[in-house]
């Protein structure tokens, strides 16, 4: 039987995938600017074991079989009980109207697909935008999953140099007060997620490169060249250019340590920055260890 969710709003779906720290959330925040689409932030829909659970996981450890007479409402306690470990989660009271996702969910069979269509759905209601879409949806091992689902979407894949990922990851995760021995193994540690990162999504990238409905982002072109880029990006997805989107606030820098707004515009310095905080030898080593994948990507 195909569950497939039947269309309930206009357009094609919009979806942001990739790695972590390749300007994701800039782009999100640039495309926000636009009534057209709505994008949802990060909500692990799926994710790999090891990283952390992820919303489809959670669903069936503590909700089961869908097709029992109580998995909506299990479903329903479970999604606002904050069991996901995420910032959209935490705020799904908030975020997600809980009346209108249940009814949006009891509309259609309980499947895995149906329940995130109607997540979009409900949060593209919400903001009475036309258009669902959302960033990291679901980690990018699980992209097939979503063109699977969602043969027609359009998938914007960020990309970034991977000595400036493993700059800003550093800066992110790795506390100046802690140890020598605990700084030094959460470089280790970044260094492993760099190389699965760039190596992993280089392969992806060479696979989808040539679909219509794909388009790699590198966040250099986008920092670098913003109008340009950002009035190409608009045209692949079908809407209007907003000016506004030149000027997004921006949220979370690895260097600027909050989680908040922390200013406005496109911050060139960034593209370069990596440079001060990265070990000669340590960009030697990736380099050394992804050149083919850097070339993937034009780097």
């Amino acid at each position: 039987m195909n569950n497939m969710p039947e269309p309930t709003h206009t357009g094609r779906p919009v979806f942001i995938i990739g790695g972590s720290r390749t300007g994701s959330t800039m782009l999100k925040t640039i495309l926000s600017n636009s009534p057209e689409i709505d994008l949802t932030d990060e909500m692990h829909f799926f994710n790999l074991p090891w990283i952390r659970r992820s919303v489809a996981s959670n669903i069936r450890k503590h909700v089961g079989d869908l097709g029992a007479p109580d998995a909506l409402d299990k479903l329903v306690d479970m999604l606002y009980a904050g069991v996901t470990d995420s910032w959209f989660w935490s705020e799904a009271e908030r975020l997600l109207d809980r009346d209108m996702l249940r009814r949006e969910l009891a509309s259609r069979p309980l499947t895995l697909r149906n329940i995130l269509h109607a997540i979009l759905v409900v949060h593209a209601e919400m903001r009475d935008r036309p258009r669902i879409g959302a960033k990291f949806p679901t980690h990018y091992s699980f992209t097939d999953r979503l063109l699977e689902w969602y043969p027609d979407c359009l998938l914007l894949h960020t990309t970034r140099n991977p000595k400036a990922v493993y700059a800003s990851q550093a800066k992110k995760y790795i506390a100046d007060d802690s140890s020598w021995v605990s700084r030094s193994f959460m470089r280790f540690r970044q260094f492993v997620h760099i190389n699965i990162q760039i190596t992993w999504t280089a392969m992806l990238h060479k696979r989808l490169q040539k679909l219509p409905n794909y388009r790699l982002v590198r966040y250099e072109d986008v920092v670098g060249d913003p109008e340009t880029q950002i009035r190409s990006i608009c045209d692949f997805l079908e809407i209007e250019f907003n000016p506004d989107m030149l000027a997004p606030k921006r949220y979370g820098s690895s260097y600027e340590k909050s989680t908040g707004v922390v200013g406005e515009g496109i911050e060139t310095s960034s593209l370069e920055r990596w440079q001060s905080s990265i070990h000669p030898l340590t960009a030697r080593a990736i380099d050394l260890s992804h050149y083919r994948a850097k070339a993937i990507f034009g780097y």
